[in-house]
């Protein structure tokens, strides 16, 4: 369930760069040929190009290591020195109620019209959809009723110091508030990310933010500032939109198809599908989106909620796993929980990596008494592809296009 790892740090070339694995004494280790915590806490960011057989592939500026890709790779090999002790990997499950996977649509109003956000609200009633709308305050002064308001900015604009990222998102907040909007969430212009943004947002009282040149396509987590967590949690999104996939030159059916396939791989790998885009594209592919929301509604246990609503279950779930402990003592797990929500339930995968899922109450449960289904594992059928993004061609027509755009806007063409 993992492609290709970005990097671009110091490591140890052995065994083609892969895990080592061996025994050690009386023991088994796996060693990673690179710093773990150097890699979660890296801030770096760069232009990256997505996979899509087009006549350029669809880019943007993004964290520079995809550390969902090694959270999968961490978890794997915790899995795999658990099934080398004879024990089953248990943990509590990312989405409440047995759900395999959970949706979000992210809507940043950046200068939109009245008549594109009218759009996104039919789109929303027509589907029977939920959006979380991050509001351009300097730009929209009428909310309408019943909505998931977060913040986006006042200015449209991250800065890097703190004081002025302060003031733009406590701007932001006054005026919200003037409407009787309260917001928790926050997601910066442009998903960029800094320290100073980081903090601005702790002082201001954000809950959760969502900025993909952090990290993207990934579980949420507190991002590691000053040697400390933050108070601050991320919710990473996918970060190509339409715009995007136009940029690449892709048409209407192309787009559907791209989001189609990342879609099906999500939900596979039971990762998150957290997409976003801008009112003003959402009008004008109109048709694309609702294929999208009636494809995603089309597909079994998929959680279809809100950024904010998510932000609750993650809160309610960090909870829970404070609140309970578990243990194996001769194949029977013995589950202490002080949980009375009946949303969380807990993944087991045994030795030979067959699997199920147990709601988390209290009591001694015999493993061997549990039903198990096989994992079905998302296929990587495009490896390839994937060493492609890594090419000199692509970096050479990345280059290429994005000076080329620079030369048609200084020309105003």
């Amino acid at each position: 369930n993992i492609t290709i790892i970005d990097l671009d740090i110091n490591g140890y070339r052995a065994n083609g760069m892969m895990p080592i694995q061996k025994s050690f004494g009386k023991g088994f280790i796996i060693a990673l040929p690179f710093d773990v915590n150097q890699t979660i806490t890296d801030i770096r960011n760069e232009r990256k190009p997505f996979y899509y057989p087009s006549r350029k592939f669809p880019n943007e500026i993004v964290s520079k290591i995809n550390k969902g890709e090694v959270r999968k790779l961490i978890v794997n090999c915790l899995r795999k020195l658990f099934a080398k002790m004879s024990l089953p990997y248990v943990h509590l499950w990312y989405y409440p109620n047995g759900y395999q996977t959970a949706f979000a649509f992210r809507i940043d109003i950046d200068f939109d019209s009245e008549k594109a956000l009218n759009a996104v609200y039919d789109l929303e009633k027509k589907t029977n959809s939920r959006f979380t709308y991050f509001a351009n305050t300097k730009t929209q002064t009428d909310f309408a009723n019943q909505k998931d308001y977060q913040l986006h900015c006042y200015h449209h604009k991250v800065f890097k110091d703190y004081q002025q990222n302060f003031d733009n998102i406590h701007t932001a907040q006054q005026l919200l508030g003037k409407n009787n909007i309260k917001p928790i969430g926050f997601a910066a212009p442009f998903g960029s990310w800094n320290k100073n943004l980081q903090k601005a947002m702790e002082d201001c009282h954000i809950h959760y933010s969502s900025e993909f040149s952090l990290d993207y396509d990934d579980l949420p987590f507190y991002p590691i500032i000053d040697n400390r967590r933050s108070t601050v949690l991320q919710i990473p999104i996918h970060p190509i939109c339409v715009g995007r996939l136009v940029h690449a030159g892709l048409t209407a059916e192309q787009i559907f198809n791209y989001y189609q396939k990342y879609i099906v791989k999500q939900r596979q790998s039971r990762e998150p599908i957290f997409l976003y885009d801008h009112p003003w594209r959402i009008s004008q592919f109109s048709n694309v989106f609702q294929q999208v929301l009636a494809f995603i509604k089309n597909q079994p246990e998929i959680w279809q909620t809100t950024l904010t609503e998510f932000y609750f279950w993650w809160q309610k779930r960090l909870q829970i796993l404070d609140e309970c402990q578990w243990h194996i003592d001769k194949n029977q797990l013995v589950v202490q929980t002080q949980n009375y929500v009946n949303q969380a339930v807990l993944h087991i995968i045994n030795t030979v990596g067959q699997e199920t899922f147990l709601p988390l109450h209290t009591g001694i449960y015999n493993l061997n008494d549990l039903k198990y289904q096989p994992i079905c594992f998302n296929k990587i059928t495009e490896l390839n592809c994937y060493l492609k993004l890594k090419s000199k061609s692509t970096k050479f027509k990345l280059y290429f296009y994005l000076t080329l755009d620079k030369i048609l806007k200084l020309l105003k063409i």
